[in-house]
């Protein structure tokens, strides 16, 4: 548990475009951290207690801690539904409206927006705190606030939005609200239109480079840690977000950035057990969870994704098991052999034969397989370095810089097993570097994001079904519903195409 828990009251926001209802206090902050509500945002440790509770709802199932990886994985062309359980059924077969929630369910929307407002009320009272005389604090709290800030609304952004360079114009409905102000009472809510998809990748171009700034005159600070947002964070987080803006300089400057900070990429002996620590040591923002945190076993990633218990165990059963790699995936990590016929891709060995306990055993992923042993409580790493040399590599890709584009490559697959590259160029090159950041990520997330934001079909080839439900780019599923609480509450904001 971080050492100030700060719950913010939910009584306040009924949506993600904030509804105000009675509430008697925004802050409920735990005794132990001597922080009352009364001085919520007026001190430094009520500015801490307000980042922490950021942090504690990017835990939520709808949003790290399960959502944002399992059903972006549900959705694409990795992964498989068991029906162990049922859940993630509809997602797997992209059932219109089952996706980050549904139609009905505010899921992640609302998840997100509560927390951008956290962080909005943070920046709004930090000039005021001056009795906060640490400048180094000050610079990591407002950095803190702005990578969180950039990180939500880019989430958001690539579930209900179309990407730069490939938006669909007929069916676009603009972006996503931009709320930069905080809200503590009725008097002060705004209801905005979607901003322009421009506008609101310049917010968040402006919040990470205002981080960025931030935590480089931060030395020293809490802003250092990978449980917190951090200098190297913003870097491969500004990375991602100039690939998906198409905006390649960008992202070659800021993953070259990132890739020269203190988190480094792992050897190849150390890669797989680095799943298997308290912490991936590749991590450079993970979401850290404590016992009391424990998701448990009906949502959280390790039940969704394997039944094992532990490594090389089919004994115990644990989990369900209810998303699990196609025959596609792992084709693709047994791709490459020695001369004996065995993968050499070093990452196949995090996906293993699961128990019967529920059923047939499949090959399970076991990325998430319980920190210390304790089952249903990993840490959620949501950004690793690797992800830097792959942004870099797809970028100078795109910018014809082949050979900078190769070595990345290389750096990745021979850190994986997989002997060097040569002689790759043009589309030969570029979909290695796709095939390799499939592998890399799998089961964290990223693959039907990089699909979208590419604007490519998703062809499912799940063998548990008659007929794969493919989603060609232009289907209207590509992008996910707004919620109806949303569109009922806010009038100024449209539906996506085809709902």
């Amino acid at each position: 548990m971080r050492t100030i828990k700060h719950i913010w009251s939910l009584g306040l926001l009924t949506t993600g475009i904030l509804t105000v209802t009675a509430c008697s206090n925004l802050l409920d902050v735990d005794p132990r951290s001597n922080v009352d509500s009364q001085s919520a945002l007026t001190t430094a440790e009520g500015l801490d207690a307000g980042l922490n509770g950021i942090y504690d709802r990017l835990q939520n199932t709808a949003l790290y801690g399960r959502d944002m990886l399992a059903v972006a994985e549900a959705l694409a062309d990795n992964a498989q539904a068991t029906n162990k359980s049922g859940r993630l059924n509809n997602e797997n077969r992209n059932i219109a409206g089952s996706s980050f929630g549904t139609t009905f369910a505010p899921g992640t929307w609302q998840s997100a927006y509560f927390a951008i407002n956290q962080a909005n009320l943070i920046l709004d009272a930090l000039p005021g705190v001056t009795a906060l005389t640490d400048t180094n604090r000050r610079n990591s709290i407002r950095g803190q606030a702005q990578f969180l800030r950039a990180l939500l609304y880019h989430d958001l952004m690539r579930i209900y939005a179309y990407d730069p360079g490939v938006e669909i114009a007929q069916n676009s409905r603009g972006g996503v609200p931009l709320l930069t102000t905080g809200v503590l009472n009725q008097g002060q809510i705004t209801f905005p239109a979607r901003a322009p998809i421009a506008d609101v990748y310049t917010q968040i171009y402006s919040d990470l480079q205002g981080s960025i700034n931030s935590f480089g005159r931060s030395a020293g600070s809490n802003g250092t840690l990978p449980t917190n947002g951090n200098l190297q964070a913003a870097q491969v987080l500004f990375s991602r977000v100039a690939l998906y803006n198409k905006d390649y300089a960008t992202a070659v400057k800021n993953a070259t950035d990132a890739i020269a900070g203190t988190v480094k990429l792992s050897p190849n002996a150390s890669y797989v057990g680095g799943w298997r620590a308290p912490r991936n040591p590749e991590s450079v923002f993970e979401l850290a969870y404590t016992t009391p945190e424990n998701i448990g076993v009906n949502n959280a990633l390790q039940t969704t994704y394997t039944t094992l218990v532990r490594v090389g165990d089919r004994t115990a059963t644990g989990g369900f098991g209810d998303l699990v790699p196609n025959n596609a995936f792992i084709a693709e990590l047994e791709a490459e052999k020695n001369t004996a016929g065995q993968a050499l891709d070093i990452r196949r060995q995090l996906y293993e034969l699961g128990t019967t306990g529920r059923g047939n055993a499949f090959i399970e992923c076991t990325k998430f397989l319980g920190k210390n042993g304790i089952i249903n409580l990993d840490n959620v790493p949501v950004i690793r370095i690797s992800e830097a040399y792959l942004n870099r590599a797809e970028a100078n890709a795109m910018l014809g810089n082949t050979a900078n584009a190769l070595a990345d490559l290389n750096v990745i697959r021979t850190r994986s097993g997989l002997p060097e590259r040569t002689g790759l160029t043009g589309d030969a090159l570029l979909n290695e570097i796709l095939r390799q950041r499939r592998l890399e990520f799998g089961f964290e997330g990223h693959r039907w994001f990089d699909l979208k934001r590419r604007g490519q079909d998703v062809i499912k080839t799940i063998p548990l079904t008659t007929t794969p439900n493919n989603v060609p780019y232009n289907d209207f599923r590509i992008l996910a519903p707004i919620p109806v609480n949303e569109l009922s509450t806010n009038k100024s904001v449209r539906q996506n195409f085809g709902y």
